[in-house]
């Protein structure tokens, strides 16, 4: 019997999003002689790449405030999570000491991003995109808004930005 794995993309949002406050469990079947089949490997090989990018954003980080932004979320249903249909104004949240990462779940159009999560007493020193490197900012007073210029392609999927 053939395993139905999901796409490395997809598994990487179930991660993303369960990582600002939760683990995720992968169920990886294995072959009588112990392999795995291709599909399922080939699922490892670019969760492992992604994470090589983006696992700061991951590992041993805590949830910042309530560690969403956006109108999309995962439904789960029973053992079945859908693909959800993620929007520019969706983020997921990390924090591991003074860092924040946010999780762009959708590349946006026009090449900006806003995050609302930040409060004006907030301080912002510098934004970076992991495997990238530094990204122009502002902040939006009365709110305390981050809007965060983006490069004009789109990166691996769900890139984290960090800032300090």
């Amino acid at each position: 019997m053939r395993a139905v794995c999901k796409t490395p993309a997809h598994v990487i949002e179930i991660l993303v999003d369960v990582a600002k406050n939760g683990n995720l469990l992968l169920s990886i079947p294995q072959r009588p002689d112990g392999t795995l089949d291709e599909e399922c490997h080939h699922v490892l090989m670019e969760l492992a790449g992604w994470m090589q990018l983006c696992g700061e954003g991951i590992h041993g980080t805590r949830p910042f405030r309530d560690g969403t932004e956006g109108p999309s979320d995962i439904v789960v249903d029973g053992f079945r999570e859908e693909r959800v249909d993620w929007t520019g104004a969706d983020h997921r949240f990390t924090q591991r000491g003074s860092t924040v990462h946010a999780f762009q779940m959708a590349w946006p159009s026009g090449g900006l991003t806003v995050v609302h999560a930040l409060t004006p007493y907030d301080h912002v020193a510098s934004v970076r995109l992991l495997g990238d490197g530094p990204l122009p900012f502002d902040r939006i007073y009365p709110a305390g808004a981050l809007v965060v210029d983006l490069p004009g392609r789109g990166p691996p999927p769900l890139t984290s930005a960090a800032w300090r």
